[in-house]
């Protein structure tokens, strides 16, 4: 692949959503020759000059400037560039991770797309794309989007599975809150990082924020500031999965009926088999 094909694209796109009169086409073609990314008899990657004197070309050469448009280009593409650097460390990284669905840029912004199976992958993902935990982001489809910062540069995290996550949790709650990305339970007690248990006992801020209290204290705590202090937060004792149903005796197969695994399949057709309940638990 032509390494500069990117390079070509992003010159065209901002072309597109800067030029809106005149001869679009040789717009874009000019900025594509400042940047380097057309032919021309002095090598590829190399940008034409227009005739000129030989005094012009020499007082052009001796000053090192060049052309309003080429120095635009070259500030953007320096500013684009650590977008570039930091997709590039994280493909490193990531290149074969399994949940990965894209890592590359967008202008000067780098952009992780990922598979989220757990809040505990969303967790990792959230640390590697240097996200707060504390930004909940917002849902947008199946994904949650977020942005966080990698050696100053902003990185747009997508998160494909994150609000069905999100929705399984409250589904499974007693008293659902949701703050930060997260879903609290309020209906049971939580523990925090150090280990001290805080109970909601029904109490609400003025800004209708959750007030908890830990053991052995009467002081109140709003749940925002529980879980900037000394989150994140989990149960304190994990959800359960509802009992399984006492087996029941098999009764003898009436006649004619399928008595072999084959039989059933050929009967039947392809299925899946049920899958075992796992224990959820709720992450603050």
């Amino acid at each position: 692949m032509n390494p500069n094909l990117s390079r070509a694209a992003r010159v065209i796109h901002e072309g597109l959503a800067q030029f809106t009169t005149g001869d679009v086409a040789t717009r874009i073609a000019t900025a594509m020759d400042a940047a380097g990314l057309i032919t021309s008899a002095e090598g590829l990657g190399r940008p034409a000059r227009a005739p000129m004197a030989e005094a012009e070309v020499e007082a052009t050469e001796a000053e090192g400037e060049g052309t309003e448009l080429e120095l635009t280009a070259t500030a953007w593409d320096e500013r684009c560039d650590p977008a570039m650097q930091v997709a590039g460390w994280l493909l490193s990284q990531y290149v074969s991770h399994a949940d990965v669905i894209e890592i590359g840029t967008h202008y000067d912004r780098a952009v992780v797309a990922v598979r989220v199976r757990s809040l505990e992958d969303w967790d990792h993902w959230m640390a590697e794309t240097g996200v707060s935990r504390h930004d909940s982001g917002r849902s947008v489809g199946n994904a949650q989007v977020t942005y966080g910062r990698l050696q100053d540069t902003e990185v747009r995290l997508v998160a494909h599975g994150v609000p069905e996550l999100l929705d399984a949790l409250a589904a499974a709650a007693i008293d659902p809150y949701r703050l930060y990305g997260r879903v609290h339970d309020l209906g049971r007690p939580v523990v925090d990082r150090d280990g001290c248990r805080w109970k909601y006992l029904g109490r609400r801020g003025p800004d209708d924020m959750p007030l908890l209290v830990a053991a052995g204290q009467n002081v109140p705590c709003s749940l925002a500031n529980v879980v900037h202090q000394v989150g994140p937060l989990r149960p304190a004792v994990p959800y359960l999965p509802a009992p399984a149903p006492a087996p029941v005796a098999a009764a003898a197969p009436p006649a004619g009926a399928v008595t072999s695994l084959t039989e059933g399949l050929a009967a039947t057709g392809p299925g899946t088999p049920a899958q075992g309940t796992e224990a959820v638990t709720a992450d603050a």
